[in-house]
């Protein structure tokens, strides 16, 4: 309640602040003058200055900030971006004065704040499209919506760069031990809930690690509560989406937004996963289990299934991550969306590719077009051009890396050691703007070339829904959500192992709504007809 107050009362002197600013000049370069009509110089520089998430790794004069200022002849500052005080501080910067000339990943309601204060410039589509025509073009390609600016738009204007995760959408799949159903006698990926099923009673019974004893079982899950994750995310939601529903997001159903845990298709679900609790098929420590347990007991080898990141199984190489690989000697992994339910439907829950409200810069750019859109081609470049991002990242060609015959960069010795890099002065420390990830782009900086069929195959197995409406400010969702979500995660646990009995989930429906899920139906209804209804 005190960090809300905070807030509010920041961003309402921000706005004072901001007017009595509003007439200063936007200086450039130090000792730069302009002429008597107030056009630049020929010589000037513009003077840019970028946020950093990791300031104790970067060098005076690194050779990355050289690279790009030369590149687009202009001066270069970073300032530390603050971690999890980020936002804090930036409220704070503002209300003192301090306007930064961006700033990133403000929370819907602060954006929705700092817009009706006029804070953030406004930017036109065309705008974008002219001066950073890659991430226009990614962004178009890759948005979810036909608009791809729907979650930032206010009174039809925008006034924020999205940044969107395209990997959040299809990144969730559930990994199965291959090499434990071929030492049960399975020889295909099971397909069906009954298939899984089977897969689990023998992975409990017959001894799939061979090591003689049964101390085996079939899929780990968890029901933690985490802040900023949609509840219900980690818990056996493949087998939910094998009944259509999908627990903890708000989803379109027929042209109408749902709930899932209040779904029909929540209590067949649950009577699957009592079956299997009864049978000792799943993680009997579910309810209590944290992000480390899960990790543990498949690294242990004492669970079969798992529903993961793509990623995470593969080696480290192909991706980023290969935890449930690289810790598993001769581990054999199968991939697949979720096992099909008695009316076809599969999948898993996934992530909105919109986490937040995105990038935005401030309301004085509005009259410095000259470096608003240097910053949007600077941004351009280092998120959608293989040589600019080479430079900043690998360094320079032939001292610090080389490019193999296979398409790989490769560091030379002694650049192979962070700690050179450090020095010289490379490396992701030094990112400018963004975090527009083009994964298709970044595929050699990422991917060995042995490993990217492989990865080709896999990153678009994952299936399902994401909560649509996870963006958008809901005053009555926000009030009501840790109350209805607790009350919700416990209901459920209740359910599959058997405290409570399936036949009251609709008893369990009308106390959700009753605490205050029927005001929050409402306003997600509302709320979902002015985005996608227009």
């Amino acid at each position: 309640m005190k960090k809300k107050a905070l807030a509010g009362g920041i961003i309402a002197v921000a706005l004072v602040v901001l007017t009595s600013c509003a007439g200063q000049d936007n200086p450039r370069s130090k000792g730069e003058e302009t002429t008597a009509s107030g056009v630049s110089s020929k010589e000037e520089r513009l003077k840019l200055t970028f946020l950093t998430w990791d300031g104790a790794k970067m060098t005076d004069q690194p050779y990355a900030v050289k690279a790009m200022q030369d590149k687009f002849n202009v001066d270069i500052t970073f300032q530390p971006e603050k971690g999890e005080t980020y936002q804090q501080q930036l409220l704070l910067d503002i209300a003192s004065g301090k306007m930064p000339d961006y700033w990133v990943d403000l929370k819907m309601p602060e954006y929705d704040k700092f817009v009706a204060q006029g804070i953030p410039a406004e930017l036109s589509e065309d705008f974008i499209k002219q001066n950073a025509p890659n991430y226009y073009n990614w962004l178009v390609k890759n948005s979810d919506q036909e608009d791809p600016f729907i979650y930032q738009r206010r009174d039809g204007k925008i006034y924020s760069l999205p940044i969107i995760w395209t990997l959040g959408s299809d990144g969730t799949v559930v990994g199965i031990r291959n090499d434990w159903l071929k030492n049960v006698g399975i020889t295909k990926v099971p397909e069906t809930l009954g298939e899984l099923e089977e897969a689990l009673i023998k992975f409990r019974n017959d001894d799939p690690d061979k090591n003689g004893k049964k101390d085996t079982y079939g899929m780990v899950a968890k029901a933690e509560l985490q802040p900023g994750v949609v509840p219900f995310s980690d818990m056996f939601t493949s087998i939910f989406a094998a009944f259509g529903v999908y627990p903890g997001a708000f989803t379109e159903e027929n042209g109408v937004i749902v709930k899932g845990e209040i779904q029909p298709g929540a209590k067949d679900a649950l009577t699957v996963l009592n079956k299997w609790y009864k049978q000792d098929l799943i993680d009997l420590e579910f309810a209590i289990n944290k992000k480390t347990n899960i990790e543990d007991k498949i690294i242990s080898e004492k669970f079969g299934v798992v529903e993961s990141n793509w990623w995470n199984f593969l080696p480290a190489r192909a991706f980023s991550g290969g935890k449930y690989y690289e810790k598993i000697p001769g581990v054999d992994w199968a991939l697949f969306a979720g096992p099909k339910g008695p009316n076809g439907d599969y999948g898993a829950i996934q992530r909105n590719p919109v986490g937040n409200s995105g990038q935005q810069f401030a309301k004085r750019l509005e009259k410095d077009q000259e470096k608003l859109k240097k910053y949007l081609e600077v941004m351009d470049a280092y998120n959608f051009n293989k040589d600019v991002r080479a430079s900043v990242i690998y360094g320079e060609d032939g001292t610090t890396y080389n490019i193999t015959s296979e398409g790989d960069y490769q560091f030379i010795p002694p650049y192979d050691e962070e700690s050179e890099r450090i020095k010289f002065g490379i490396g992701p420390q030094y990112p400018f703007m963004g975090s527009f990830n083009d994964y298709e782009f970044q595929t050699p900086f990422m991917t060995d070339a042995k490993y990217r069929d492989l990865r080709k195959k896999v990153e678009h197995i994952g299936k399902g829904k994401y909560d649509i409406l996870e963006p958008v400010s809901r005053p009555l969702y926000n009030e009501y959500k840790d109350r209805l979500d607790q009350f919700a995660v416990k209901a459920f646990i209740d359910f599959i192992t058997g405290k409570r009995p399936i036949s009251e989930f609709y008893g369990f429906v009308t106390e959700w709504k009753a605490m205050g899920g029927d005001q929050v139906m409402k306003e997600a209804k509302q709320k979902y007809d002015e985005l996608f209804k227009k």
